[in-house]
C-alpha cells in the first residue's frame, strides 16, 4: 500500500466511503442480471463441465455467441470449482472495483487547481455509481476496464503484459493494440520486435481458440448487432452527449499530441454509438464504461507547453464543466435502465422463467430471448434469434426462410417460441416475426401464452410431437 495515501487523512475516509456505497449498491443489487449474461453463464458452464464452450451440446456447426473469451474463461475457473457464476461474478466486479475506486480517489488530491480537484471529484462519485450499475449485470464490463486501465497505465512498456489480454476481454479492444504498435521508436529492432510479439501472442490465442472449438469463425455478436448504415439526427446527437462526457481527456490528449492514445478513444465512441445495434449494450451504457479508465490515466496538467496555454486552460475549464454536467444527466437515465431491468426481469420470470420449468430433458426448444431458458432448463436450447446459432444467424440475415426451415427440421427442433405485442392474437415482436413465419406457426398448436414484460406475451408453439 502506498504509504502517502495512508498518511492522506482525507483520502482515507473518503476512499472507504466509496468503496462501501459501491459494495451495498452492488450486493443489493446483484440479482439485476440481464438475460444476456446468461449466455455467457451458460458458454461458461459447457467449458467447465464438457470442455465445450459452446450455447449448446448439439456440435453442429457451432459458432460463438458471447463476447468475451476472458470472462467466459474466469467463469468457468469457477464452475470447475463449483461456484456458480451467477453466484461469483459481482464478487470479482466488487474485487476489481476497490481497485479502481482507490485509483479515481487517488487522484484527487493530486490535483492543485479547485476546479480539476472538484471535477476529480465529481467523476469519483459518478464512477462509483456508474461502476456499481455495471457490476450487476453479469458482463465483462468490469474486468475489461481494468485490463484497458491497465493496459494505458503501462502503454510505454514494450512489454506490456495486459496487451495479450486486449482481444480476449474484447476483440474491438485490437484497435489499442494498432496505435500500441504504431507508437514504436521503428529504429530500434528489439523495441519492434517485443510490441509484434506481445501484440500477436493475444490475437494468435484468439484465433486458436475459435479454430479449436467453433466451426464459425467470425463472432456472431459481430454479424448480429453490427449496423453500419445508423446515421441519423438523434444518433448525432447521441455522439455529441457522450463526446462531453470524455471532452476533458480528449482536450488533454490532443493538445499533448497525444495521437495514439486519442485515436482509439475517439473511435471507439463512434463505433459504439453508431455501429452497435444491441439492447444490451445500451443498458448502462455498458460498452462505453471501460473507456473511463482514460480518466485514471491522464493528468490535466498543460504547463508543460505553452502554445495558447491561457487559451486551452479556459477551454479545459469549459469542458470540464461541461462534463460534470454531463455526469449528473446520465446518472437519471442510469436510473431508469435499472428500474427497465427490473421490469424486464418480472417479464422473464413470469415467462422464460415459466416455460424453463416446463421443459423436458428431451425437448428441443427455440427461444428468441437465448439466456434464461437456456441456462435454468435441462432441454437443449437454440437461438431462434441467431446470436449463438450460425445457421439460424445466416439464415435471418439472408432472408432465407427454406433454410431457416430445413435447419429446425433437421435439428428435431420439438417446441418453438417467439413474442408476441398482443395476448389473444399473434402480432410479432420485431425479432419474432420471421421465425413465426418461416416454421408457418399459424398451423401449429398453442401450447402456452404466458405474460412478458412491456406488455408483451410469449406464445408457445408445438412444433413436432
Amino acid at each position: 500500500m502506498n504509504i502517502k495515501f495512508l498518511q492522506n487523512p482525507i483520502q482515507i475516509p473518503l476512499t472507504l466511503i466509496l468503496c462501501f456505497v459501491f459494495c451495498v449498491l452492488v450486493i443489493l443489487n446483484r440479482t439485476l442480471i440481464i438475460d444476456d449474461a446468461y449466455i455467457t453463464f451458460q458458454y461458461s458452464k459447457n467449458f467447465a463441465d464438457y470442455l465445450k464452450p459452446w450455447y449448446n451440446l448439439d456440435s453442429f456447426y457451432q459458432g460463438n455467441g458471447q463476447t468475451s473469451l476472458l470472462w467466459m474463461w474466469v467463469l468457468s475457473v469457477f464452475n470447475w470449482m463449483g461456484l456458480k457464476s451467477e453466484n461469483i461474478f459481482y464478487i470479482i466486479n466488487i474485487l476489481i472495483g476497490i481497485f479502481l475506486i482507490i485509483q479515481s480517489v487517488s487522484l484527487i488530491l493530486k490535483e492543485q487547481k479547485p476546479l480539476k480537484k472538484a471535477f476529480r471529484l465529481i467523476f469519483s462519485l459518478f464512477f462509483t455509481y456508474w461502476m456499481a450499475l455495471n457490476s450487476t449485470h453479469g458482463l465483462e464490463t468490469i474486468l475489461a476496464t481494468f485490463i484497458l486501465f491497465m493496459f494505458l497505465k503501462d502503454w510505454k512498456n514494450n512489454r506490456n503484459p495486459y496487451s495479450i489480454l486486449l482481444v480476449l476481454v474484447r476483440p474491438e479492444f485490437g484497435v489499442f493494440l494498432l496505435f500500441w504498435f504504431l507508437d514504436t521508436n521503428f529504429r530500434q529492432k528489439k523495441e519492434i520486435i517485443s510490441k509484434f510479439v506481445y501484440s500477436f501472442s493475444g490475437i494468435l490465442i484468439f484465433a486458436l481458440f475459435y479454430l479449436l472449438f467453433y466451426k464459425f469463425y467470425i463472432p456472431l455478436p459481430f454479424i448480429l448487432k453490427s449496423n453500419f448504415n445508423t446515421y441519423s439526427y438523434l444518433g448525432i446527437k447521441v455522439f455529441l452527449g457522450r463526446f462531453i462526457l470524455f471532452s476533458p481527456v480528449i482536450l488533454t490528449l490532443f493538445y499533448k499530441r497525444n495521437y495514439f492514445h486519442l485515436i482509439p478513444l475517439v473511435f471507439l465512441i463512434f463505433f459504439y454509438t453508431f455501429n452497435i445495434n444491441s439492447y444490451s449494450s445500451g443498458i448502462y451504457i455498458r460498452y462505453f464504461f471501460p473507456l473511463t479508465a482514460y480518466f485514471l490515466t491522464i493528468d490535466f496538467d498543460f504547463s508543460s507547453r505553452n502554445f495558447y496555454t491561457k487559451a486551452t486552460k479556459f477551454i479545459l475549464s469549459f469542458v470540464l464543466i461541461a462534463s460534470s454536467f454531463r455526469m449528473i444527466d446520465l446518472c437519471t437515465n442510469f436510473y431508469n435502465d435499472r428500474n427497465g431491468v427490473i421490469t424486464d426481469n418480472e417479464g422473464f420470470y413470469s415467462s422464460y422463467g415459466v416455460l424453463a420449468k416446463k421443459l423436458k430433458k428431451t425437448d428441443k426448444v427455440i427461444i428468441m430471448d437465448a439466456g434464461h431458458v437456456a441456462y435454468f432448463s435441462a432441454a437443449t436450447v437454440y437461438d431462434g434469434y441467431g446470436l449463438n446459432d450460425a445457421t439460424m444467424l445466416l439464415a435471418r440475415k439472408h432472408s432465407d426462410s427454406a433454410a431457416y426451415r430445413n435447419y429446425v427440421e433437421a435439428r428435431n427442433i420439438n417446441i418453438v417460441s417467439v413474442v408476441s405485442k398482443d395476448p389473444l392474437i399473434f402480432k410479432p415482436r420485431i425479432d419474432s416475426d420471421f421465425t413465426f413465419k418461416s416454421l408457418n406457426l399459424n398451423h401449429k398448436k398453442l401450447l402456452y401464452r404466458l405474460p412478458m414484460d412491456s406488455n408483451f406475451y410469449l406464445f408457445v408453439y408445438q412444433y413436432k410431437n
